[in-house]
């Protein structure tokens, strides 16, 4: 086995991982990051921006899964030009009983970062602060004025397009340009809060095109990449998936990990003084339960019999809609970004004032697009909205090792969650909202689709083709299952105390204090806005006090 030694070893290439690598380079560290996936050529990206949005039950989408991609076709934007973004399912297996859970993913340099929707939102003590405000589930160990810093460096570094909308219970952050709306959205914006004065609809707060740069090889790489990358101190080792975290059968402290050349299935060992986790939420579940030890012998970290529980996603909505007689968008002079990204989004309004008000916990969002080149093709639609909706933690949802392997003989994953009472109860308020909103705006619902059904009040999808409505009502149930908003977090979360919780409010394991985790895997609630900047956020702080715990690269060395 090829061994080698580094300060730091990152676990992941994506949002999180390239955050790890560039803060503890620019600090002076060695680090060496680990991607299961190889680079991709910007000529791809190229051509999926020539590509028609796919239409939904397409023949695309079946001849991508008989090649291999069943489950990933599934996903609203799938095309056959951005199928290279996503796993192969029958190389990349995982279990889920009766496919409750749609796993969407990619394995490449960047991760997810490269086909992320860029919507970064803070989120708000109503998330970090959720049993306190609503009598029910989990605090978080931190607060929002813990993490507010955090966000702001992430933010200025990536150049994040917004407003300061002025809205308590959606933070404002530190915007490089403001956003702007269509001309279509703020129709709807006028309209709907008119109706409901407590239903704020806003421009989108997102991460410019930029921070997905091209490399000398012609690459598409991250901004934090590059950065780390510039620093000298970077190890970059793609196709190298890793199998588990090595630990001291004495102390229980990682000293390192032991990571397979993909093409070959050799198996090599590095060696590190910290090991920063950020493969992706059920990645790095799979890589803790994997990495038993003497120490550890129900899997990195599990003293406390957690790891893996209190897995979340959120509760997908979409629909698409229609305006009679509109002529076309434009967007508002002034404001508009230069790269045309964005759209109208409602932070969840639903039990702030009065918690349990609505018969439910939690709340959702809703966002979307109105007058926008960005719907199917063969129809009328101009408008696109999706709504996500809060999941509570529950033990039960949890993931595990199944007992199957896959191609390099590392266990796979099985995903097991359910909707409980109180998100069938959310989930209807959540699809009845987004139909009112539309209806206020004068918009008529083509079609709208949950875990719930086709909505029974839209045309469904009126101007299709009567077999692409054929092949669209026998797959939508699998396209809107739990997993289809790409939002999936826990199963490793934070806490005070090491018998309730597996890493402490630094995202630093209890049991090995020089493992950190810092993917969502170490959410205690999911709220309900995409958890991307967050764990940019996380990985930042939980960055620093790795080089002020352990100081100069000199010292961790000698640490």
């Amino acid at each position: 086995m090829k061994q080698d030694h580094f300060d730091a070893i990152v676990v992941g290439s994506g949002a999180t991982g390239g955050f790890a690598a560039k803060e503890l380079t620019e600090r002076g560290l060695k680090v060496l990051v680990l991607e299961a996936g190889g680079p991709l050529p910007e000529e791809k990206f190229e051509q999926a921006l020539k590509a028609q949005f796919a239409s939904i039950g397409s023949w695309a989408r079946i001849k991508a899964g008989i090649n291999g991609q069943h489950k990933q076709a599934l996903t609203s934007f799938f095309t056959p030009e951005k199928s290279f973004l996503f796993v192969n399912d029958r190389e990349h297996p995982y279990q889920s009983p009766q496919d409750s859970y749609l796993w969407l993913r990619g394995k490449q340099v960047g991760g997810r970062f490269l086909a992320w929707g860029r919507v970064a939102l803070r989120m708000s003590d109503h998330t970090f602060k959720f049993k306190s405000h609503e009598g029910t589930g989990f605090d978080w160990p931190i607060s929002y004025a813990d993490i507010a810093p955090y966000y702001e460096k992430v933010e200025r570094f990536l150049g994040v397009v917004g407003n300061d909308d002025g809205i308590a219970y959606c933070p404002s952050g530190a915007y490089a340009r403001p956003a702007g709306l269509s001309n279509a959205e703020q129709a709807f914006k006028a309209k709907v809060e008119a109706r409901w004065p407590d239903c704020k609809v806003m421009a989108w707060r997102y991460v410019r095109k930029e921070a997905t740069p091209v490399d000398e090889q012609r690459n598409r790489t991250t901004t934090p990449l590059q950065a780390a990358a510039a620093t000298g101190n970077l190890t970059l080792r793609s196709n190298s998936p890793v199998e588990r975290v090595n630990t001291d059968p004495r102390t229980g402290r990682a000293t390192g990990v032991t990571y397979i050349d993909k093409f070959s299935g050799a198996r090599h060992e590095a060696k590190g003084n910290v090991v920063v986790l950020c493969a992706s939420t059920i990645e790095t579940l799979r890589l803790m339960l994997n990495s038993s030890g003497e120490k550890h012998p129900n899997g990195l970290g599990n003293s406390s019999g957690l790891l893996g529980r209190y897995f979340m996603d959120q509760m997908l909505t979409l629909s698409l809609g229609s305006a009679p007689g509109f002529k076309g968008g434009q967007l508002v002079d002034g404001t508009s970004p230069a790269d045309n990204h964005g759209g109208i989004y409602i932070p969840r309004f639903q039990n702030l004032k009065r918690p349990g008000a609505g018969g439910f916990a939690g709340g959702f969002n809703l966002q979307g697009i109105i007058g926008r080149p960005m719907v199917p093709q063969h129809m009328d639609s101009i408008v696109g909205l999706t709504g996500h909706g809060e999941m509570l933690p529950h033990a039960d949802n949890r993931v595990t090792l199944a007992g199957r392997r896959d191609r390099l003989g590392v266990p796979i994953p099985s995903v097991g969650i359910r909707m409980r009472d109180n998100e069938w109860k959310l989930l209807r308020n959540q699809v009845d909202t987004q139909k009112a909103l539309m209806r206020e705006a004068g918009l008529r619902t083509d079609f709208l689709i949950s875990p719930l059904g086709i909505d029974p009040d839209s045309p469904f999808l009126p101007n299709a083709k009567w077999h692409e409505r054929l092949l669209f009502r026998l797959a939508y149930k699998r396209s809107v299952a739990v997993g289809a908003a790409i939002h999936e977090c826990g199963g490793a979360r934070m806490g005070e105390d090491p018998k309730t919780s597996v890493l402490n409010a630094m995202n630093q394991l209890w049991d090995a204090p020089n493992v950190f985790v810092t993917d969502s895997s170490c959410f205690v609630t999911n709220g309900t806005c995409g958890p991307t900047l967050t764990t940019m956020a996380l990985t930042v702080r939980a960055c620093e006090h790795i080089a002020s715990e352990y100081g100069h690269s000199a010292n961790l060395r000698a640490a």
